[in-house]
């Protein structure tokens, strides 16, 4: 399972399984779906090969602050930082989403190893 620093399985992100799979059509498909009338998107900035590449597009996760802290902390997800969680992670992804989910029982799982 490839997971970003956020806690984000990449296997379930459509823009990350379109671009491991070259599937052009469907970054066609998304641009125009995750466009809007403030921010449009191409079928280039539907190009991920996951959190911890560089092959990200600014307009989505390149920018990521979390991502940002994650690379600067050299820690393969949130739930190895020792901050965690943080007020960042608060902040971008919410007390109840899924990814925040995934790095608790991610954390308790380290914890359990240390």
């Amino acid at each position: 399972m490839e997971l970003a620093y956020c806690g984000l399985n990449c296997n379930e992100c459509p823009v990350y399984t379109a671009s491991i799979s070259k599937n052009t059509e469907k970054q066609i498909i998304l641009a125009k779906e995750y466009s809007t009338d403030i921010c449009k998107f191409s079928s280039d900035d539907m190009f991920c090969l996951g959190c911890h590449s560089d092959t990200l597009s600014d307009k989505m996760c390149g920018g990521c602050e979390i991502r940002k802290c994650g690379i600067e902390k050299s820690i393969g997800n949130c739930a190895k930082c020792s901050d965690f969680p943080c007020s960042i992670l608060e902040k971008n992804l919410g007390a109840n989403s899924d990814s925040l989910y995934n790095l608790k029982q991610l954390a308790a799982r380290y914890r359990k190893t240390e």
